[in-house]
């Protein structure tokens, strides 16, 4: 505790010093103000000191030749003794009189008067022995000699007062001009400290306050939640320049535990939406596998494929109806695989040509099927069963009640980073209020009905689209159709070689 009370670093040091120079300012002014003074008061103490000196010295010529009268008339003996006792005074004064030889004329008529008194002593001195001796006539020619020198000395005191009293009296209004200029050099100095101690207060208020003040911005901006700030650079080499650093450490590593909780948030919030995404996944195979499991007995659909197989077998012989029989065995068998393990684009297009060969062989010339097919892309990874509900929704919505003969067209295309699938027809075409709702509406109200498959055009794009990760609708599949004409739906895939679908790795 002790050697912390003298110990002087940083801030500490700095208000010390701030202190230190406040106080020599006001301590300079102080010790001018009163050398000033003191100078004053020793010349007007010196002048005064002469005036007394004079008439004291006077004061003793007089009364020195008071008590000689006295003496001499009276022969008192306390008038003799008051003699001696000035005698003895002025005698003492005298000896302190300078006797050298100088050039001033106060001090040439000061050492005359000291002269003139020992003269006046002796003469005294002789006057009081004659009247002791009773010699009448020797002490009063004494008394009149003393009394013709202490005229002289009293003559000489007023002229050296009259000198001094001049010389004192410029000396006086020298003093009294200089008190002047010296009252207004103090007041000048006293006003230049003061600013001088305001600047340096405003000064090193704002060097102390600025740092501290920037540091409790950048605090402010944190607890409102702004962790985006700048560093704090401030240089001060004391405890602040600590405080901060140890601020923007503060700043850094919160920043940084932000971020990686945000991290983590993004992370936990991929893995939740993969897992609704294979929650749907699986919703939606299930429910494409019901449905497929649920066409298998389709009354419709078998009793005109079985009348079909049994007029062929009437009509032909018995390898077209083998033939027959086992294309539709093949397409079922197809249609009840697992809805979650991707097949090749060459796999999925030589299934639907099994299914247009039993449309062709039930309604024979009157459905062409044709094809143009980029051999490049056969071996690409698709899901399984998404061309085929598209080319039965062509037939079943667009060619089943057509009067003329019906054709379909199924085109694959290599676009480079994409592969375009296009089924088209030439039936009875869709409004656009129609194609909205098959894209867009959350329930499939047209393609599902009279599928071999049970899955609808609906079922097919949320599959495509969480099996590419693909957000919108209508980056997967488009639809052209016009009243009368036919309407064309193209499927855009982007063209991955060996892409395995989200619900296969996940299974995994």
């Amino acid at each position: 505790m002790g050697k912390e009370i003298f110990k002087f670093t940083g801030i500490r040091k700095k208000l010390l010093i701030y202190y230190l120079v406040i106080a020599v300012l006001f301590v300079s002014v102080s010790g001018f103000s009163y050398y000033n003074a003191k100078q004053i008061l020793t010349k007007l103490e010196s002048i005064i000191t002469d005036y007394i000196y004079l008439n004291n010295l006077n004061n003793d010529v007089n009364s020195i030749m008071l008590e000689v009268e006295r003496f001499l008339s009276t022969k008192s003996s306390d008038s003799l003794l008051n003699y001696y006792t000035i005698y003895n005074r002025l005698q003492e004064k005298t000896k302190n009189i300078s006797r050298e030889t100088v050039y001033d004329i106060d001090k040439l008529m000061l050492k005359d008067i000291s002269f003139m008194i020992d003269e006046l002593l002796r003469e005294t001195d002789n006057a009081v022995n004659a009247k002791r001796g009773r010699i009448s006539n020797e002490y009063i020619a004494h008394f009149k000699r003393a009394n013709e020198i202490s005229k002289y000395i009293k003559l000489y005191i007023t002229n050296l007062l009259n000198n001094k009293l001049k010389k004192g009296s410029e000396k006086y209004m020298t003093i009294t001009k200089n008190l002047n200029y010296v009252s207004y050099f103090n007041l000048l100095f006293i006003i230049i400290a003061v600013i001088v101690s305001v600047f340096l207060a405003i000064f090193l208020t704002y060097r102390l306050t600025k740092p501290i003040i920037e540091l409790s911005h950048s605090a402010e901006k944190i607890s409102k939640g702004d962790y985006e700030i700048e560093l704090v650079k401030i240089k001060t080499n004391d405890e602040i320049d600590i405080l901060t650093k140890a601020f923007n450490k503060m700043v850094v590593n919160v920043k940084s535990h932000i971020d990686e909780i945000k991290g983590q948030a993004e992370i936990e919030k991929k893995l939740k939406e993969q897992e609704m995404q294979y929650l749907k996944m699986k919703s939606l195979l299930k429910d494409a596998e019901l449905k497929s499991l649920q066409s298998q007995i389709n009354p419709h659909f078998l009793f005109n494929t079985l009348n079909a197989a049994s007029q062929l077998s009437m009509m032909e012989g018995a390898d077209k109806s083998s033939e027959f029989i086992h294309n539709v065995a093949e397409l079922f068998r197809y249609n009840l695989r697992k809805l979650d393990e991707p097949v090749s684009l060459r796999d999925e297009i030589y299934y639907v040509k099994k299914y247009m060969y039993i449309l062709k062989t039930r309604f024979g010339d009157k459905i062409n099927f044709y094809t143009e097919i980029d051999e490049e892309v056969l071996e690409m990874k698709i899901p399984c069963i998404v061309i085929q509900p598209i080319v039965e929704n062509a037939f079943i919505h667009g060619l089943e009640g057509l009067e003329r003969d019906g054709e379909i067209h199924l085109n694959v295309k290599n676009q480079g980073e994409s592969v375009l699938i296009e089924v088209i027809d030439n039936g009875i075409g869709m409004k656009k209020e129609k194609i909205n709702s098959i894209i867009y509406s959350e329930k499939d109200k047209y393609s599902s009905r009279r599928h071999v498959t049970g899955i609808g055009i609906r079922n097919v794009i949320n599959r495509l689209r969480i099996f590419y990760d693909i957000p919108e609708n209508e980056e997967i599949i488009e639809i052209e159709s016009k009243v009368g004409f036919g309407t064309k739906v193209k499927l855009k895939l982007p063209y991955y070689k060996d892409v395995i679908s989200s619900a296969e790795a996940t299974n995994s």
